[in-house]
């Protein structure tokens, strides 16, 4: 295993270890990112948010400010702790619940959450299966939010030793995941050029 083979995967793919910890306490970095997928979802006190791919929880925390309930996933049990912690008081009262699980098989019944949200997750995903269980947790008409890299992104964004380890989409091929998986009314939002935000709603099986 490479060095960027080590930093992908304990950094970026399934974060472990106190470096990460560290570095996901609150990634300021992505604060943009977090406020750009806000406002697409446009979030009230009646929905009930997924957030897959939580990391230290900072996005949670600001969606939780609008009333909104909350669930955050993510597959690294160190991420699910410290989102846990970042976010001790909304679990304590019961409006945050945060899990540990793959995005490919989420431990939910269907149609638990109107709406839900993807940041810099689906690139290291099987997209497919991902959107799939996705589109059968959210209520019909309920609306995804996905922040997401388009390809040959500029290396100040993402390193070429880094992005070769990604699955990034074209526009048109993400719609088209998007649209295999059973969403409708699909759209994407580029942003600086190397940013996409797709927005999309999903329907229940066998309606038009």
């Amino acid at each position: 295993m490479t060095i960027a083979d080590m930093v992908a995967d304990r950094l970026l793919q399934r974060p472990r270890g106190r470096i990460a910890r560290m570095w996901w306490r609150d990634m300021k970095a992505h604060h943009g990112i977090f406020r750009d997928t806000l406002e697409a979802l446009d979030l009230t006190p009646d929905d009930h948010l997924l957030e897959i791919g939580c990391g230290g929880g900072t996005f949670v925390k600001w969606a939780l400010e609008t009333g909104c309930r909350a669930t955050a996933v993510d597959h690294s049990v160190d991420m699910v702790e410290l989102a846990k912690t970042n976010n001790a008081d909304a679990v304590r009262a019961g409006g945050l619940d945060v899990v540990s699980a793959p995005a490919e098989n989420l431990p939910f019944p269907e149609g638990q959450f109107t709406c839900a949200a993807l940041m810099n997750v689906l690139f290291f995903l099987d997209a497919p299966a991902a959107l799939a269980e996705l589109k059968r947790v959210l209520v019909p008409g309920g609306r995804v939010v996905v922040h997401t890299v388009a390809p040959n992104p500029p290396a100040k964004v993402v390193p070429p030793t880094m992005a070769k380890r990604m699955r990034l989409y074209g526009d048109d091929e993400l719609l088209a995941c998007f649209t295999a998986s059973g969403f409708t009314d699909g759209h994407l939002t580029r942003i600086d050029g190397a940013y996409q935000l797709v927005i999309a709603t999903a329907k229940a099986a066998g309606r038009v």
